[in-house]
Parts: C-alpha cells; sequence; structure tokens
C-alpha cells in the first residue's frame, strides 16, 4: 500500500482555455472561443474537472481569470470546486482588455505556504512563473508553474531566470508547458547543473490528437524518484495532460 505522506501525484495540463481541439481545422471552427463566449460557461469543463481529480497537486496553463470569453467566470476557480480541491491559486499574467484575462496556476490537497509570481525574461511580454511552496517535516518544497515562450533563446533566458528564482531551495518540482522537448531541457547549463530530471520515458502530449512532440513536463530536483508517468489520453485540449508520480526526497513527509 502507498504511503500518501511520501508520494506525490502530480499532473501538469495546459487546458486551451476548456476548448476542445480534436483536429486541426478545429484551431479555425473554434478560434471564436478565444475572444468570444461560449454559449454555456461551464458544460465544457466538467469532463476536464473529473480528469483532474486524482492528483496532489495539478498544474494548469492558459486558464482565465475571469473575462469577456468565459463569462466572468475564473476558471480555477470553478475546477477547485468541481474537482474538490481545498487549495488553489490562479495568476492572471496577460491581459487582452475585457476579453481575455489569460492566467495559469496550481490546484492543490496540500497548503500552499507562499505563492510569488514572477516576470519572465523575453522578446514578448506577458510569459511568467509562480513559485508555490510547501511545508513538509523538514524544511519545504518549492513548486514552480510556467508556460514558456516559443522561441529557443527566449526559453533558455526563462528556463535559467526560473532556476534563479528557486536557488535557494533544496527540493524543486517544475511543472508546465515548456514548448521544447526534453533534450533541449536535458542540454540546458544551469538545469543540468542543479540535477533536474525527467521521466525517462519520451511522454509526447501534442497534438493532443495525435501526439508527436513532449511539449509538457514535470522536471524535479535530486532525491525525488520518478515512479510511473504517462500522458493521459484525454483529447479535450490541443495538450494531453502529462502525469508523473513522485516518491518524496530522503527524510521529507507531507502534512496528512
Amino acid at each position: 500500500m502507498i504511503d500518501r505522506s511520501r508520494h506525490l501525484r502530480l499532473l501538469t495540463y495546459n487546458m486551451q482555455v476548456g476548448i476542445r481541439t480534436r483536429q486541426p481545422r478545429d484551431y479555425l471552427t473554434q478560434s471564436w472561443r478565444h475572444m468570444l463566449p461560449a454559449r454555456t460557461r461551464t458544460r465544457h469543463l466538467e469532463p476536464m474537472a473529473q480528469m483532474l481529480r486524482d492528483h496532489d497537486l495539478v498544474a494548469i496553463q492558459e486558464s482565465d481569470a475571469g473575462s469577456w470569453r468565459t463569462r466572468s467566470l475564473n476558471l480555477m476557480d470553478y475546477l477547485a470546486a468541481q474537482a474538490e480541491y481545498p487549495f488553489w491559486h490562479s495568476h492572471s499574467h496577460r491581459r487582452v482588455g475585457p476579453f481575455a484575462r489569460h492566467a495559469m496556476g496550481v490546484l492543490s490537497r496540500l497548503e500552499l505556504r507562499a505563492m510569488q509570481a514572477h516576470a519572465l525574461p523575453g522578446r514578448v511580454p506577458g510569459r511568467a512563473a509562480v513559485v508555490y511552496r510547501i511545508e513538509t517535516s523538514r524544511g519545504g518544497l518549492a513548486v514552480v508553474v510556467t508556460h514558456l515562450a516559443l522561441g529557443r533563446v527566449d526559453r533558455a533566458r526563462q528556463l535559467s531566470h526560473i532556476a534563479g528564482l528557486v536557488a535557494g531551495d533544496e527540493h524543486v518540482i517544475l511543472m508546465g508547458d515548456l514548448n521544447c522537448d526534453y533534450d533541449e531541457l536535458a542540454a540546458h547549463p544551469v538545469l543540468r547543473e542543479r540535477g533536474f530530471q525527467g521521466p525517462q520515458a519520451v511522454l509526447h502530449s501534442y497534438p493532443s490528437w495525435q501526439p508527436r512532440r513532449q511539449l509538457d513536463h514535470v522536471l524535479v530536483t535530486p532525491g525525488f524518484r520518478i515512479l510511473d508517468a504517462q500522458a493521459t489520453p484525454f483529447g479535450w485540449s490541443d495538450h494531453l495532460p502529462v502525469r508523473v508520480d513522485v516518491a518524496l526526497p530522503s527524510g521529507l513527509i507531507l502534512p496528512t
């Protein structure tokens, strides 16, 4: 039997504002939903909430903090309530007038002791990383949620910046849509120096209807042990959710 105080069930998901995308032409036929509200606010989110339930920490990208396109509904608030997460946080990092409030955040079964949002460097403003800290029996655990840039040079700068934000943390989990394959992350000098690692298996997560790229990642620092990982076959967004189960470093015990 698994000791839940020594393990974490992690998930990262680019939810694409809950827009169901099952083929390339849906980018065109569903594009209006990036700015205009659908007939109902929540019907398209209900299956997503069910899929998210069985995890300890869920990193969400491409959410919305409440705008015209969601009829003022904060999507993280709704998902937390429907999936029964006691703790959640949403950070709005880019706004398009009244039409959209781009956001990212976390759903958590563990209390979030501190939350710090940071703008990331890049030629196009609006990228961000949010650092959450969770108390354990022996010090803290830092969890970083982010959505990196499309350009390789900007991504490298952003990853270095994120590493600097958690330079004083021994135990770190980095989750999000990193917009690159794992080989690029493994070659990044700062991540390599810190010893960040991901699952050995290649987890193709994009596009959801015919996955052939590994854009969504969960990385952990030394001490964590990766037990299981998979790209979940849930074709709602244009990304698949990526789930990674980890055992905590020796001595760390989660509050129960």
